[in-house]
């Protein structure tokens, strides 16, 4: 059931709740613990974000997660890939499957299974739609304009999170920017193109990239497409407190424990000290949100088209 809140009825009985989660009983009693222990979750991008997203759902009690990510470790992830070390660098190593071992190595029970590809493959789609919750982690645009279309397509909420660090420019000095923002997409909430999130021409430039290397090569040769920008500053405490705030919306959710309702979506100003809800409406034209037509649509071809 979606809405303000989430109520997920799971088949079967109710497994004892392990002695690890007690603290977290005292707080919010064994409803909350119960749920999340039959969720199964899905988190795209086990980058910064991700495998802070992932660890923290595992020790909230998640019983089952699937991450999906394309890509490796590399040295410059070291400072915020959380459960990655050098070795994961030098070896090349996939993040999904790092993130999956420090899961593991934990020891709580969480069932964790790691996919190694795109988002929009059509190997993960069956895993995507078996999810109840799914947060996307992923700092590009072609990635969440497949999670926003397949949230309304089959009712699946997602909770996409987005970082935004930016150095002020000379003559000024420190940080022009710090904030953070998470969004809840499902009906009747209005989606990341309707929000402005989504750039639709960067995610065809981004998926050409992917799909067609050497005509993305031909394209920025002829300046028919951006091309690669400079990396973005990330801060492991930012991209931690991000994944924070996700995973807090979904217990939430769940336990309703916040006083003061923040709409379907919240930006933390970290050079504030301030968190706001942004509002936003639905168009009509949208292809995704505007119609309640392909709401729960589910299968269709093409794969989220309506």
């Amino acid at each position: 059931m979606l809405g303000d809140r989430f109520a997920f009825h799971q088949a079967g009985a109710v497994s004892p709740i392990s002695p690890v989660f007690a603290r977290q009983v005292l707080a919010f009693g064994p409803a909350l613990t119960s749920q999340l222990a039959g969720l199964r979750v899905g988190i795209v991008g086990a980058g910064g974000t991700g495998s802070a997203t992932a660890v923290l759902a595992a020790r909230a009690g998640v019983g089952q997660l699937g991450l999906f990510d394309d890509d490796i470790v590399e040295v410059t992830n070291l400072n915020r890939l959380h459960g990655a070390a050098q070795s994961d660098a030098d070896a090349m190593r996939p993040k999904a499957e790092v993130v999956a071992g420090e899961i593991a190595r934990l020891g709580l029970g969480t069932r964790v299974v790691p996919f190694r590809g795109w988002v929009s493959d059509p190997q993960a789609r069956d895993a995507l739609k078996a999810c109840d919750v799914i947060f996307c982690c992923t700092d590009d645009h072609a990635g969440r304009l497949f999670l926003n279309s397949l949230a309304y397509f089959y009712l699946i909420p997602v909770i996409d999170m987005g970082l935004a660090m930016a150095v002020a420019k000379p003559p000024a000095t420190g940080m022009a920017d710090i904030s953070a923002r998470v969004t809840v997409m499902m009906p009747p909430e209005p989606c990341l193109l309707c929000r402005g999130t989504i750039d639709v021409e960067v995610a065809g430039e981004e998926s050409l990239r992917r799909q067609n290397p050497a005509e993305y090569d031909r394209r920025k040769r002829e300046a028919y497409v951006r091309g690669e920008g400079n990396p973005n500053p990330a801060v492991v405490t930012f991209t931690t407190e991000t994944a924070c705030i996700a995973v807090n919306e979904l217990l939430n959710r769940i336990a309703n424990f916040r006083k003061k309702p923040m709409g379907s979506e919240i930006r933390r100003r970290f050079l504030f000290s301030e968190d706001r809800a942004t509002s936003a409406a639905r168009r009509p034209s949208c292809p995704v949100c505007g119609s309640p037509a392909c709401w729960g649509m589910g299968d269709v071809e093409p794969f989220c088209v309506g």
